[in-house]
């Protein structure tokens, strides 16, 4: 038996040649890739505005986190929309309101909700209230219906309580719309809110509610910002450089979209953690976790709509919901106004369980509900893919325009909205910014100018009745002058005063009604004169006022000084 022998190995010359084509070839694939990725960078960059968001927020003691007032707004997903707006005079993304003797004269209507009624995505012109007023002004003329809207992203019926309070009562709507999204159930537990945003439920920033030892749900109010407001467990840490360099390749984002699907989410770690930390440090948050364990914050929201059983936290989040119902639907009656709850696409997207929960609660409550989702299914439609932006879950301009008609086909049903208004029960409460402009011009203005400008605890304010919007969009110098420049800053003390200067909306600022307030805080230092003002870059000053400071700026003492005329002040 013969044994045939192994082949012999190439030869070394043919493996060097054929590593050498691999490695060419990968080179030529690895630089095709390259080159197809800078050049889709390059196009999606060259059809781009702008790349970058810009917004800014302001924090107010009876409402919490708002937008800026009078600020611009940049806004893009980099891949659907490139949306440059303005908030008006009160921080919200709308056009500047009617007068009170507007809105009380017309069928005034006042949109409450969240980032669905905020809209970055779509220019103010094609928001869903302005197109109601415009098919309005066509179909119901005589009705002559006017319309605003108040919305603040990431925000449930619980946080909104304070929109209607401080800013949309005062209109006296005839109707007044709450907008619900399929988030607000969370939002408006504050358990569930704080696990979602990584804070302490005790500490939201932005008007709450809470629990007694009783069962009884109260309304709290907004917990300033602090750095120990991040609940225990939190360590933030900066993502990695690579994940930073992504985030900015707008290639990498629309992947990203088109390959989220193809991956589940894994567990989150830090969630499990922050259940834990709460259940140790509260036997209520334990029983309310009992039988709960939360996978990632983005699916805390989905157990609404999979779940009939709910866990005792999500029992609880409906009655946080059924609370502040409960609240909207006792405001309308004392005002006046009729109630109807706006119920988008989003609370019948991928199943029905979640709208069946808001009906349930509305209907106990008589609260009419609207269903975008039914309403666009018969336009014959497809609300889970027709309203919304490829790669964001808002409403696009179709889904505002579908929302104003769903609307505005509930009011050709129900005229007498307009026609025969209710009375209101008794006259609402003043809301805290009016009832704050009354008590400061009730005293002797410092100086008056355009502005009248007052000095009480502290603070300059300015106030100015009649005033719009535009009355503000300068710049505002302010120049205070030390009765010792070494109290200055070091780097002020060359000039003799310290320069304080703000755009409005920077600052505790308002614009409503006909009126602009603006506050500013004085240094600690005894200051002698202060000069303040407008002005526009390059243009130079609008107006100028120049007032010495009494020593004791107490207003009550203040304002004796200046009935009195004396040298002593």
């Amino acid at each position: 038996m013969t044994s045939t022998a192994p082949p012999p190995p190439p030869p070394p010359r043919r493996i060097r040649r054929a590593l050498r084509l691999v490695g060419w070839n990968a080179l030529f694939l690895v630089a095709g890739l390259a080159l197809i990725g800078v050049v889709g960078e390059l196009y999606f960059r060259l059809r781009a505005p702008f790349l970058e968001n810009n917004v800014s927020y302001a924090w107010s003691p009876t409402v919490g986190d708002m937008l800026t007032p009078n600020a611009e707004v940049r806004w893009t997903n980099r891949l659907d929309f490139w949306v440059e707006s303005r908030t008006n005079g009160l921080g919200f993304l709308d056009r500047e309101l009617v007068s009170p003797e507007r809105a009380a004269a017309s069928c005034h209507i006042a949109m409450i909700g969240d980032s669905y009624v905020e809209a970055f995505q779509v220019p103010v012109a094609d928001k869903f209230h302005v197109r109601l007023e415009e098919l309005a002004a066509r179909e119901l003329r005589h009705l002559d219906i006017t319309a605003s809207a108040f919305g603040v992203g990431g925000t449930g019926q619980v946080n909104q309580l304070a929109y209607y309070d401080e800013f949309a009562q005062h209109l006296r709507p005839a109707l007044l719309a709450l907008v619900f999204v399929s988030n607000d159930f969370v939002n408006n537990s504050p358990i569930l809110e704080g696990l979602q945003r990584g804070v302490d439920p005790d500490r939201l920033t932005m008007v709450s509610a809470t629990r007694g030892a009783d069962g009884t749900i109260t309304l709290r109010p907004p917990h300033p910002h602090s750095p120990e407001f991040r609940l225990a467990t939190m360590a933030s840490t900066s993502p990695p450089w690579y994940s930073r360099v992504a985030d900015r390749l707008i290639l990498a984002r629309w992947l990203e979209h088109k390959t989220r699907a193809w991956f589940s989410d894994d567990t989150d770690p830090e969630l499990l953690a922050w259940v834990e930390l709460l259940s140790r440090q509260s036997p209520r948050y334990a029983a309310l976790f009992d039988g709960w364990r939360p996978t990632t914050r983005r699916g805390i929201n989905d157990l609404f709509w999979h779940t009939q059983d709910l866990p005792p936290v999500y029992e609880d989040a409906l009655d946080f919901t059924a609370f502040a119902l409960d609240q909207f639907r006792e405001r309308a009656a004392r005002d006046g106004a009729a109630l109807v709850i706006l119920s988008t696409h989003s609370m019948r997207t991928g199943g029905s369980l979640g709208f069946d929960r808001l009906t349930a609660l509305a209907e106990t409550r008589g609260i009419p509900v609207i269903d975008q989702y039914d309403y666009i299914l018969r336009q014959g439609a497809d609300p889970e893919r027709d309203v919304r932006w490829a790669h964001d879950g808002h409403w696009n301009t179709a889904g505002h325009q579908w929302a104003a008609e769903a609307l505005l086909e509930y009011l050709k049903q129900n005229q007498e909205i307009c026609t025969m208004r209710k009375r209101p029960t008794v006259p609402p409460p003043r809301p805290s910014w009016l009832a704050d402009y009354e008590s400061i011009a009730a005293g002797e203005p410092a100086a008056r100018a355009v502005f009248d400008i007052y000095l009480r605890e502290n603070t300059v304010t300015y106030l100015r009745s009649p005033c719009r919007a535009a009355d503000v969009q300068a710049k505002f110098f302010l120049h205070v002058v030390p009765e010792d420049v070494e109290d200055l800053p070091a780097g002020r003390r060359q000039y003799g005063f310290d320069n304080l200067d703000f755009r409005y909306g920077e600052i505790a600022a308002l614009v409503f009604g006909g009126m602009c307030i603006a506050k500013y805080p004085l240094p600690d230092y005894p200051i002698a004169r202060i000069r303040t003002g407008q002005f526009t870059p390059g243009e130079g000053q609008i107006w100028k006022v120049e007032f010495p400071v009494p020593a004791v700026r107490d207003q009550a003492t203040f304002e004796g000084c200046i009935q009195r005329k004396t040298g002593a002040c």
